[in-house]
């Protein structure tokens, strides 16, 4: 009772405020006519002109605050049926709804359950309920317009992935459902957090070609993406566009999904270059592969692994480690350092750019707990040596990109090593292996060696080169300082 003396009041203040202004637009029509035609008489006239608008405000204001006269629980239900039935999202309203009319008639409501699979998954601080103005009088004929959620925070895992493409395959509607200032939080078996995204908008959408449409701004480990997917339910196609500015990446897909297994087309397109990929999805794996065989590779979704091979012709040192290059990006995004992200991924490369003497690169590379780790991996100088690398360690520190690890070099035929670096022949010793410790800067392009060992061995001599080598700090990328520090070390063990 309370409620309704409280709304009443709430009507007859707008509707004295409303009076006022008719009475001082018609006390100025009045004063109008009498300037412009003296005799006419305008009060009879005002007075009916004032009772028929005042009484469509009147109507026009009671017609769109009718529902907020309506029992809450009865407009609840009516609501969320309204949603599953429209958007297939069950939908738990809090009873503290709200109606407004601007900028159009809506209600609200805050802390709002999302379920999907009988579960809750999803709440959401302020869900807004745009309805239709057609006919306020009979709540059957009550629709829904579009819906608005904001700050939803989703707890995702391999249970209820398939939540975001239901609701895309299901939407024929024309009107929106929309997601925005919304995070994502992926977890793992064990609840833990994979990673997070932040959602800044989601709108799902049936467009005006009848195709199910979904299209997303979001931002994973500081990245910022731009999403679009269309399905085409009656061809079985499904089309999606990801783009990152500041990766400089554009990736579009084609599925077709018409059979159990479906097959696919990935276009690749990083700065200026652009790879076409095949794709094979089942529901526990995605294959892969380049139409020229550069790499393949394969994605286990239950647990998670990533496991791929690359193929190059050339490693271009220098843009690999390059600030603005995309390892570089992925690094600074902190992306890599993930510990429930593993993958094991193989390159392997022809040759360097710039380097004729070395070629035959492999280098195995593994992901496992957020370290990025290469091992049992392999170069060849010249058919000369074997350079094996164990246990490197690609490390993000405080802006600085460090490589660090160990290194073995087996001589085959060192004759020719010597020869290459023009060392003196009464310095020339009967070498099989070299193994050494190192710790390389590459923002700074310094390095640091230790626990150098000559056949198994090390000694005084060779402590006391690491010592004044180490001390110089000297750029190695530089070739005439890379081959001097080879002479000078050959001069001194």
């Amino acid at each position: 009772m309370l409620k309704i003396n409280s709304f009443i009041k709430k009507i007859n203040k707008l509707l004295l405020s409303v009076f006022e202004i008719i009475e001082s637009f018609f006390n100025n029509l009045k004063i109008f006519f009498k300037f412009k035609k003296g005799k006419i008489e305008i009060q009879d006239f005002e007075k009916k002109i004032f009772i028929v608008f005042g009484s469509s405000i009147i109507l026009i204001i009671s017609y769109f605050l009718l529902p907020a006269l309506i029992d809450k629980k009865i407009i609840i239900n009516k609501l969320e049926s309204q949603i599953l039935e429209k958007y297939n999202l069950e939908v738990k309203l809090n009873d503290s709804l709200r109606y407004g009319l601007l900028p159009k008639p809506h209600f609200s409501t805050k802390n709002s359950i999302l379920k999907f699979k009988e579960k809750d998954f999803a709440d959401s601080d302020l869900v807004k309920i745009y309805v239709s103005m057609n006919n306020f009088f009979s709540l059957k004929k009550l629709r829904i317009k579009s819906l608005v959620f904001k700050k939803t925070k989703f707890n995702i895992d391999s249970n209820n992935l398939d939540f975001f493409g239901q609701i895309l395959n299901f939407n024929k509607s024309e009107d929106s459902l929309i997601f925005k200032n919304s995070k994502l939080f992926y977890n793992d078996r064990n609840e833990d957090i994979i990673f997070l995204i932040n959602i800044s908008q989601l709108n799902f959408l049936y467009n005006e070609k009848l195709e199910q449409e979904l299209k997303a701004k979001l931002e994973i480990f500081n990245i910022p993406l731009k999403l679009k997917i269309i399905n085409i339910p009656e061809k079985k196609k499904i089309f999606s566009n990801l783009e990152s500015h500041k990766l400089r990446l554009s990736v579009e897909n084609f599925i077709d999904y018409n059979k159990k297994t479906k097959i696919g087309l990935l276009d690749f397109k990083v700065i200026n270059h652009s790879k076409k990929i095949n794709l094979t999805l089942d529901d526990e794996t995605l294959s892969y592969n380049s139409d020229e065989n550069k790499f393949k590779g394969k994605i286990d979704f239950k647990p998670f692994y990533l496991s791929s091979d690359f193929n190059f012709n050339k490693l271009h040192f220098e843009k690999v480690f390059d600030e603005k290059s995309i390892l570089m990006d992925l690094f600074n995004s902190e992306i890599l350092n993930n510990e429930n992200l593993n993958a094991q991924l193989n390159f392997h490369f022809k040759n360097i750019k710039g380097v004729n003497f070395i070629k035959n690169i492999f280098l195995k590379t593994y992901l496992e707990e957020g370290n990025l780790t290469i091992r049992d991996s392999k170069l060849n100088w010249k058919n000369s040596i074997i350079v094996n690398l164990q246990d490197v360690q690609l490390i993000n520190d405080s802006d600085r990109m460090i490589v660090a690890g160990a290194l073995s070099f087996d001589f085959n035929k060192i004759d020719n090593f010597y020869k290459q670096f023009q060392i003196k022949k009464i310095y020339h010793k009967k070498i099989k292996k070299i193994e050494l410790d190192f710790w390389l800067d590459i923002n700074e392009n310094e390095i640091e060696i230790d626990n150098l060992k000559i056949d198994g061995d090390s000694n005084k001599t060779t402590d006391k080169f690491l010592n004044e080598f180490n001390s110089k700090k000297l750029n190695i990328f530089n070739k005439i300082i890379f081959k001097n520090s080879i002479k000078e070390f050959f001069s001194k063990i």
